[in-house]
């Protein structure tokens, strides 16, 4: 498991394992009754769903760029995230807004929820 004791870290795992394409190093970072909407109708409902929406996403497609989300702690344990994040398939762009709801375990900040949806221009 990738440690991510604070925010920033779990966004950097979260962007170096898209982009790797590692799906089990990419699953560590959510809980395991994780909830995503992403690019389809249906919600993604526990880690293994979430395995297999992002196991269906393109060889091209990652990361290019994702600025510092804005970020609100509800507690100590508990904090929301929303911004924006450009995806790329090979050279095509792919802006997005994405939130999280993110929880601390054993010292770790893991997603809870996911939301992501396409950006209807900027």
């Amino acid at each position: 498991m990738t440690p991510t004791p604070t925010i920033e870290s779990l966004i950097a795992a979260w962007i170096d394992a898209f982009n790797a394409h590692d799906l089990q190093r990419h699953m560590t970072l959510y809980t395991a009754d994780a909830m995503l909407f992403g690019a389809v109708d249906e919600l993604q409902d526990g880690r293994e769903a979430i395995r297999r929406y992002f196991g269906g996403r393109g060889p091209g497609v990652r990361v290019a760029a994702y600025p510092p989300p804005l970020v609100r702690h509800i507690g100590d344990a508990v904090a929301i995230t929303a911004g924006h994040v450009d995806f790329a398939a090979d050279a095509e762009p792919m802006p997005y807004r994405l939130s999280w709801v993110l929880v601390r375990q054993d010292g770790n900040w893991k997603i809870a929820q996911h939301h992501g949806s396409p950006r209807r221009g900027d």
